[in-house]
């Protein structure tokens, strides 16, 4: 078994890998050529775009979270950021100076605006102001594919184009943040970031793998609001398969339903896990002694045997998900993820990418 000095050396050594492997690559600066692609008609935005500092401008491809291919005439050095998640990844990998603005979401969030001052508010993420968007003149606007703006009607008569990127679904994070890369001119910084979780993920399903099936606990995955479970499909969902458990809810036909504390107790769980929004200022121990004293819960093995866990939605979702994967493996089989550490994994990605991004609590307890 690996110790927890050489594990922590182990991620260590594979970043300090990666890190030189990209420096091998070609750098490509905000102003440089990208290559192009063939892309159908239908899904090729037409855009003003400024040019860089060298006043070439050249197009550059990347692929939406749902998988179309978007060229744009050259980079875009105007960016407003309707996704906090997104804005997160641009500030991680170094094109922080590129964003312009940002939603009434993510404003609130210290550890972001603390490193972009001059990001203007847009208002709300689903509905934001159109009007505040057009006086910042952003060359492009990147929002949620799994959640679009409510008013596209006010995007497209304002020639406003926009880039749909999620950058939370761990399926999708390496992806996104190469789309990203490629965006902002930062294609290497991106790279090292997107291989760094899919290596994290290729080691957490490969030891999965080895488990037997009738070994992966049944758990209870409840979202924000209370009695609403992650369904199929959804981001909890995804996260908790890979780590090897079993959704009691993989038979609800949809990503989120809502249901009642009998139907939870008659499933019997072996864990119950919820996400907390960041907006909820609630003691995670305050939340945690409502949810094991629920009517009837008492008789849940996950109760009499103390497993339930609350998780912060930012290991759950965004470009620390990969690192929430970990803590949910760890917790699901302790005996063969004991070597891993990711309250480590935690501290270098703030040290690396983000900071402030460790200083509170993530799982509990």
């Amino acid at each position: 078994m690996i110790s927890k000095h050489n594990a922590i050396g182990l991620f260590s050594l594979i970043t300090i890998i990666l890190v030189l492997a990209a420096g091998c690559t070609s750098t490509q600066s905000s102003s440089a050529p990208a290559p192009t692609a063939t892309v159908p008609e239908e899904s090729t935005p037409v855009a003003t775009v400024t040019t860089g500092s060298s006043g070439t401008c050249s197009p550059i491809t990347i692929t939406q979270t749902d998988g179309k291919q978007v060229t744009l005439p050259c980079r875009p050095q105007r960016i407003i950021v309707a996704n906090g998640n997104a804005a997160e990844m641009m500030i991680a990998f170094g094109a922080k100076d590129k964003i312009v603005g940002v939603t009434q979401s993510t404003s609130n969030v210290s550890y972001v605006m603390d490193r972009i001052s001059q990001a203007e508010n847009i208002g709300d993420w689903q509905i934001p102001n159109v009007e505040k968007m057009l006086a910042l003149h952003p060359d492009v606007v990147i929002a949620y594919a799994s959640s679009k703006p409510k008013n596209l009607d006010q995007f497209a008569a304002a020639n406003i184009t926009i880039i749909y990127l999620d950058c939370f679904r761990l399926s999708a994070l390496a992806s996104d943040a190469r789309a990203v890369g490629t965006l902002t001119g930062t294609s290497n910084e991106a790279e090292v970031y997107a291989r760094m979780v899919e290596g994290t993920i290729a080691e957490v399903t490969g030891r999965v793998k080895k488990i037997p099936a009738e070994k992966y606990p049944a758990v209870y995955s409840e979202s924000y609001t209370d009695y609403t479970i992650s369904g199929p499909g959804s981001g909890s969902d995804e996260l908790l398969t890979l780590a090897g458990g079993k959704n009691i809810g993989a038979d609800i036909a949809t990503q989120s339903a809502k249901i009642n504390t009998e139907w939870v107790v008659t499933r019997q769980p072996d864990y119950i896990f919820k996400v907390i929004s960041s907006s909820n200022m609630n003691p995670f121990s305050e939340i945690h002694q409502t949810l094991i004293n629920r009517q009837g819960w008492d008789t849940i093995p996950a109760v009499k045997n103390d497993r339930v866990y609350l998780f912060a939605n930012d290991v759950q979702y965004g470009p620390r998900s990969y690192i929430g994967l970990v803590y949910t493996a760890q917790i699901l089989h302790p005996d063969e993820f004991r070597d891993l550490h990711p309250r480590a994994m935690l501290n270098e990605y703030a040290s690396r990418y983000v900071s402030g991004t460790n200083k509170t609590g993530m799982v509990y307890p």
